[in-house]
């Protein structure tokens, strides 16, 4: 399994929030300057962020994005989450997509198991954390 582009970005742009002046605005631009992420990419990036609750965003001369939770309660799944959907490690994982076999598949239920894991893990990783 790889961390998507998408998801080092989200991680490198929350990241940055957890330190930066609390409560101030920072626009795409500048972001995108700060955390070396290019800006054509940022905008979606954001947008998923802003979807998932971890930012909020105001428009305007004075606006921007600034996180809308404490970097306490943030973690790693959710941010993860937030850009790349559900965590899944095999198709036949997906709720709907169950093979054939999958009630005697041992391989199912190791991977399952592997994809709980991952998420518990992801889940016990603050942004605070990472600061």
């Amino acid at each position: 399994m790889k961390i998507t582009k998408a998801s080092d970005y989200a991680l490198r742009v929350v990241g940055f929030f957890a330190t930066a002046e609390k409560n101030r605005y920072y626009m795409r631009n500048e972001l995108s300057e700060i955390c070396s992420v290019p800006d054509s990419f940022l905008g979606k990036i954001l947008q998923h962020l802003v979807k998932s609750g971890i930012l909020e965003s105001e428009r305007g001369k004075k606006g921007g994005f600034r996180l809308s939770k404490n970097p306490e309660d943030i973690t790693l799944y959710d941010i993860i989450r937030s850009v790349e959907g559900e965590i899944v490690i095999n198709e036949c994982l997906v709720e709907g997509n169950a093979c054939k076999i999958s009630g005697n598949c041992k391989i199912h239920n190791v991977l399952d198991q592997v994809r709980c894991n991952l998420i518990n893990e992801l889940k016990k990783v603050n942004v605070s954390n990472l600061v």
